[in-house]
């Protein structure tokens, strides 16, 4: 028999329960102001949650930042793929943005994809303010770690760590296997391998077609291919448009990546998955260096301060893999495998620009793109190494490099076949154009037909 005590108890834990229960949704119902104003700005009102700060979870959103640096919403998931900001200042500028809405974003992890201080700037610090976990190299770990133990600005004490989760195993070679990051499973899947950083040290092309050098603000000419357009070369009206502000670093933070170690080049490659009911597997993959698979050479990795020998043998001190086998290939070769392998791929977003653009042009980026096949292709890091203002340069240089002549090949015994693609075959392109396309919103649904596998 139940006694009124009881019955009154009852209903004053039902009361509790409620109010409990209305407390949290209206909690809920009013998170950090700041947090849903820099989410609507970086990926759209129209795609966040105004209530709650929620990103749509039916599309996948990528939000360029500058350079190789996006902000990405996938599956509701949000995160940095690098942190580098090309012109970061106090006051929004020709980036119309400043560090604090990257603060505000709450991205629950930030993705390097090399330890370079144009990719890899300021994760530490956003990091240790927001929580996020950093995913990078246990050689770009070691400078996370650096970055944690410093004084960003008089007064200021770090967080004394960050979390960031070391991917692959510490001087294994590109290619030789593959890391998984289990933080947003099931929902996105996300695979890893290392592949190649751009350079300038390796085997040059005689028939690419190269990005002039700009010399004194003059694009000169090459010897190979005389008056060649397109040049690494900003449009003069630049400056008169955007006049440079104050800079945040090192004036108020000082939040550049430590140099030191061996970290700097070693490139990751992500492949995501979207496995949610009816978004078709849908997959994009990012890179912000595109290397020399042809001859499979890379960015020389050397130590200065020994002689410049190389931090990780065998790559020789031009940064090329003689005779170097992974899977009984040639390192480019095993690389363009991985990637012939990788499915259908539906977005790449890869770097237009290489450190030899006056050797071999864009013809590295076609390369990749031709073992990719992406159905859509988006470009990267073209406001550092290209300058700002020159993205419509690089423009012209990607589409000779894809116009390469019919049934042109080039092959070398370092590497993989580089071939001309039929205009059929080309992908969708995407272009950004600095500083249009700041925080442009690219959105892809993946629920969407053409998507289907």
């Amino acid at each position: 028999m139940i006694t009124r005590r009881q019955t009154l108890l009852f209903q004053t834990l039902l009361l509790v329960l409620a109010l409990g229960f209305s407390l949290s949704a209206e909690a809920k119902s009013h998170p950090d102001p700041a947090m849903i104003a820099a989410r609507s700005k970086i990926f759209g009102p129209e795609n966040v949650n105004q209530k709650n700060g929620e990103v749509d979870s039916s599309r996948v959103i990528f939000s360029w930042i500058t350079n190789a640096s996006f902000a990405l919403a996938a599956n509701g998931h949000v995160m940095l793929l690098d942190s580098y900001v090309t012109r970061l200042e106090i006051m929004p500028g020709r980036t119309p943005f400043v560090i604090q809405d990257l603060l505000d974003l709450m991205p629950e992890a930030i993705l390097l994809g090399h330890g370079h201080f144009d990719h890899a700037d300021n994760a530490a610090y956003i990091a240790q303010e927001t929580g996020a976990t950093i995913y990078a190299t246990p050689e770009t770990c070691d400078n996370m770690a650096l970055d944690a133990t410093r004084n960003f600005v008089a007064g200021y004490t770090p967080v004394p760590t960050v979390t960031c989760v070391q991917l692959l195993e510490r001087g294994s070679l590109p290619g030789a296997n593959m890391a998984r990051i289990d933080q947003f499973e099931p929902e996105v899947h996300i695979e890893v391998f290392k592949h190649l950083h751009s350079t300038n040290t390796g085997v040059a092309d005689p028939d690419a077609i190269p990005v002039a050098a700009t010399v004194a603000g003059v694009c000169t000419p090459t010897a190979t291919h005389g008056n060649t357009f397109p040049c690494n070369l900003q449009d003069p009206r630049d400056p008169l448009l955007f006049p440079a502000g104050t800079l945040l670093e090192p004036t108020f933070l000082n939040i550049a990546t430590s140099r030191q170690g061996p970290g700097g080049p070693i490139a990751l490659f992500f492949v995501f998955t979207l496995r949610g009911q009816g978004q078709h597997n849908f997959k994009f993959v990012w890179h912000n260096s595109t290397g020399d698979i042809v001859d499979s050479c890379a960015l020389p990795n050397n130590d200065a301060a020994d002689g410049g020998t190389p931090w990780e043998p065998p790559q020789n001190t031009e940064g090329c893999f003689p005779g170097v086998t992974v899977n009984g290939k040639t390192v480019g070769a095993n690389l363009a495998s991985i990637m012939d392998g990788l499915g259908q791929v539906d977005v790449e977003i890869g770097s237009v620009v290489s450190l030899g653009y006056n050797q071999n042009g864009e013809r590295d980026i076609i390369s990749y793109i031709s073992h990719i096949k992406p159905k859509v292709f988006i470009p990267n890091h073209i406001t550092a190494v290209a300058v700002e203002g020159s993205s419509l340069e690089w423009k012209v240089g990607f589409y000779d490099a894809l116009r390469a002549p019919s049934g042109f090949a080039t092959s070398s015994p370092l590497g993989a076949t580089y071939s001309a693609i039929p205009e059929a075959n080309w992908p969708e392109v995407d272009w950004i154009v600095d500083p249009n396309d700041y925080l442009r919103p690219l959105v892809f649904t993946p629920s969407d037909k053409r998507w289907e596998k």
